[in-house]
């Protein structure tokens, strides 16, 4: 297998498991809102209350319906023209990963929430070196 195909799978499978973890907030909006408190950006004390909780449910579960349709066109992108070798679905894909890396990482240092913008770097390095692969394997 050469290495763009492989580049190509990895990209499928991150973005896959990424649709699984945002249907996961869509379809269990109480387990995600647990999965975020053990993260440490969960609400802090003194507003955790039962209301609060099932308030939380809300946004985790929007956030999971967008993630899920952002990561779901991400994988047709990746399944047609990033895999034909299209030069601007590369792009396409580079500037929306970057542009949520950003906005989601700075917002989260500027509200204070450093574990948060952690969380983060797994999901830009898991999707980015697939990225970066693909980038020179253009270039040859």
């Amino acid at each position: 297998m050469n290495p763009r195909n492989r580049w190509i799978i990895w990209l499928q499978i991150v973005l896959a498991a990424l649709v699984v973890y945002s249907l996961l907030l869509v379809l269990a909006g109480s387990v995600a809102g647990s999965l975020f408190s053990w993260f440490g950006f969960g609400p802090d004390d003194a507003i955790d209350t039962d209301a609060v909780r099932e308030y939380l449910k809300l946004p985790f579960m929007v956030l999971g319906a967008v993630m899920a349709g952002w990561a779901f066109l991400m994988i047709q992108i990746v399944r047609g023209p990033l895999r034909d070798g299209v030069p601007w679905a590369w792009t396409f894909m580079v500037r929306s990963l970057g542009l949520w890396f950003v906005l989601d990482t700075g917002m989260s240092f500027v509200l204070g929430y450093p574990s948060h913008a952690l969380f983060n770097v797994p999901f830009a390095i898991a999707l980015g070196v697939p990225l970066a692969g693909l980038r020179s394997s253009n270039n040859r």
